[in-house]
């Protein structure tokens, strides 16, 4: 027991392990051009810029310890060490730290203005805003309205009143509309610029340096401490030829061996389904399709009661119901019948659904809807499964009959017994094909009689595709019977029967005679017009919890079970749904500042549908995990952020942390050409590295398109430090 245990876990492992293996290949094969440059951008092979500063801050990630607020009171501790050792005074002497320190001033100084970060003015709107009231009520007062080219003429007075002010009227409005200067790393770079740091480190080093102004009284000035900081800030920039792309994709690989053999496909997030662990890793890396097995949005709800009430009708509304959620049982009462020398399969069906006391709370839905869609949609679909069904299992169908004692006898003799018995008992003989499609079982020691029995199926088989060729083309001179009579006139594929379109005919005939009908015969008839297969239905006309109908069928040599249909049919068919989405959720959800929110989750994604409810949720906040959404929506730098998160998301679960910015540095990669880029065989073609397509997959098939293109290469060597 003990080594077969031990087999089991090393197969699950080794299954588990050769796709995690195959994605770290294609990671490590694709990033391993990225290279630091001595002006701090990453570029790849042939120079094309992936990053303009590494990480987006430029720091060397093992360097980055010494740079957190719980090592601040280590570094100021030391300061008389480090000022000898390293010759504090004379480095910084060197350095200007005016140019930052101005910057960064003018930073604040603007946010302590305005309290939106980025607010979407501009000097001509705070002017109108200032403005066009006045000119408004002074238009109002006229009797009758001006328009000049269809614009009011206070819109024509506040354009001449704009374009009329002087300049330093205008630059009053501009100075306040001005928008907030960029961030210092940006614009300065920190390798030259001494103290242009992120505005992160600056944020922490000013609370820190508050913080211990209130508590410390120590002979180290705020300055002077402020200016060591800045110093190993620069000091733990990344060297020029890191291989940055390699330790990004290590830094993937060796987390990822940690959860293959904890991981499941789909993980429950509250009632939420998600894609976990590889499978996850390999659609956001290796796939990038469009296509993900569990799309998803967020979108938070406005922060009112009105808002909150109409989000619960909201996720009603945008939940999609199938037939199979409000529907309570099916009975189906099959018999056979001979009319006019036909045989003929009814089937009775009745179909009960849920009262609506049942269903309310969750669905947007109502009985007299269900009705609906059963008249105008699902007979209809069942006819044609109908038909699908008796098709396919025609196709594949065997002739089998029940075992006698004359089967014991020898070869020959069973061959000629089996043709007496297939003669004379033709009621007895029936063909049973189950759902799955095999085949009747046979006796295999009877070669012969297997033989004449498929021999005697494609004979029938061919009959029967020439009768139903005839009847579609109209060319049945042979046969003169009403049955195929009655299929020439039918223009609908459906199932059909001999005497019930003359039986719709005198229908149509007396329904005429009688004038007016009422709007209950009125959907019955429309429900028995529909299809000729129809021959009655009716339903609970006070209630409307149930329907009936007949469906009359002509006997075939193939027997299929109604029951098994309905019930894939019913989980099929839908009632109602929006476009792309599958089910909502509402949830409650922490901000950041420890305020709890609502959330509308939904499965799938239409952020189109979103949009048209402006007025309930926060539209400036909707998420999504699928990224090829978010960029075609919101552009290929949102797509950035989305790939980040997604990964962070997928390592977290399983509490294992990965340094942002070897995160944003394959984002960047699988972005950079401004489209979603795949780490896989079909993205390394457009590489810009005949060297390193070779050696990834078909190295013989690249190595003659770059003799053939006369492609080359540099190979640069930059030596660190």
């Amino acid at each position: 027991m003990k080594t077969l245990l031990l087999e089991y876990i090393f197969f699950q492992s080794s299954t588990y392990l050769v796709p995690l293996f195959f994605l770290c290949r294609c990671v490590i094969k694709h990033l391993e051009g990225l290279v630091v440059q001595y002006d701090l951008t990453v570029r790849d092979s042939d120079g094309s810029v992936v990053q303009f500063l590494y990480g987006e801050d430029g720091l060397d990630i093992p360097k980055t310890q010494f740079l957190q607020p719980r090592q601040f009171p280590f570094i100021e501790d030391n300061y008389e060490v480090i000022k000898r050792s390293q010759g504090l005074d004379e480095v910084l002497a060197r350095l200007d730290p005016h140019t930052a320190n101005k910057h960064f001033g003018a930073i604040q100084r603007w946010r302590a203005k305005r309290e939106v970060a980025c607010p979407r003015r501009g000097a001509f709107l705070l002017f109108s805003q200032k403005k066009l009231a006045k000119l408004k009520q002074t238009e109002e007062q006229r009797t009758e309205p001006q328009h000049v080219h269809s614009r009011r003429a206070a819109a024509l007075q506040l354009v001449q009143q704009w374009h009329s002010l002087d300049e330093s009227s205008r630059s009053k409005y501009s100075r306040k509309a001005s928008r907030c200067p960029e961030p210092s790393l940006g614009l300065l770079r920190p390798d030259v610029c001494f103290g242009s740091v992120s505005e992160n480190f600056h944020d922490i080093t000013d609370k820190y340096l508050q913080d211990r102004g209130s508590v410390n009284h120590n002979s180290l000035d705020a300055n002077s401490l402020r200016q060591l900081l800045h110093y190993k800030w620069q000091r733990s920039l990344c060297d020029p030829g890191e291989a940055v792309g390699l330790l990004a994709a290590q830094s993937i690989g060796e987390p990822s061996t940690q959860m293959t053999l904890n991981t499941f496909h789909f993980a429950g997030r509250g009632e939420m389904n998600v894609t976990l662990g590889i499978p996850r890793l390999r659609e956001i890396l290796m796939v990038a399709s469009s296509n993900i097995k569990t799309p998803m949005m967020s979108v938070p709800v406005l922060n009112n009661r009105k808002a909150l009430k109409r989000a619960k009708m909201l996720r009603k509304k945008l939940t999609r119901v199938c037939l199979a959620e409000v529907l309570q049982k099916v009975d189906v009462v099959e018999t056979l019948r001979i009319e006019n020398h036909e045989k003929l399969r009814t089937f009775k069906v009745t179909f009960h659904f849920l009262p609506p006391d049942r269903y309310c709370d969750d669905k947007l839905l109502s009985p007299d809807q269900i009705l609906h869609y059963m008249e105008t949609r699902f007979f209809r679909l069942l006819l044609e499964g109908i038909k699908k069904r008796s098709a396919k299992l025609a196709s594949i169908a065997v002739e089998t009959r029940k075992a006698t004692l004359r089967d014991k006898d020898t070869v020959g003799d069973g061959t000629a017994d089996t043709a007496g018995v297939d003669d004379g008992d033709g009621e007895e003989e029936r063909e049973i094909v189950d759902d799955q499609g095999n085949e009747g079982d046979a006796d295999a020691s009877d070669a012969k009689r297997k033989d004449k029995q498929e021999e005697e199926v494609d004979y029938e088989s061919e009959e029967d595709e020439e009768e139903e060729d005839g009847t579609d083309d109209g060319e049945d001179k042979d046969q003169g019977d009403e049955e195929e009579g009655a299929e020439e006139n039918v223009e609908e594929p459906q199932p059909e029967t001999a005497g019930v379109e003359r039986k719709k005919k005198k229908r149509a005939k007396r329904g005429r005679g009688e004038g007016e009908e009422t709007l209950n015969q009125m959907r019955v008839n429309s429900v028995l017009e529909s299809n000729p297969a129809i021959e009655r239905y009716h339903y609970d006309v006070q209630h409307e919890l149930w329907c009936e109908v007949d469906l009359v069928l002509p006997v075939s040599k193939v027997h299929f079970d109604l029951t098994s249909l309905l019930s894939t049919l019913a989980h099929n068919a839908v009632i109602m749904e929006t476009r792309g989405l599958t089910r909502c959720l509402l949830n409650e959800a922490t901000t950041k500042t420890g305020e709890k929110e609502t959330v509308l989750n939904t499965e799938g994604i239409n952020m189109h549908e979103m949009f048209k409810h402006s007025d309930i949720l926060d539209i400036n906040r909707l998420y999504s995990n699928e990224v090829h959404a978010m960029a075609n929506t919101y552009g290929i730098e949102v797509a950035l952020k989305v790939i980040e998160k997604e990964i962070k998301d997928v390592f977290a679960v399983y509490g294992i942390e990965v340094d942002p910015r070897h995160l944003s540095l394959v984002a960047d990669y699988m972005c950079f050409e401004g489209v979603y880029k795949p780490l896989n065989r079909h993205a390394i073609q457009s590489n810009s590295s005949p060297l390193q397509q070779m050696t990834f997959e078909t190295s013989y098939k690249f190595l003659k398109q770059a003799t053939m293109l006369g492609e080359e290469q540099t190979i640069f060597l930059i030596m660190p430090g």
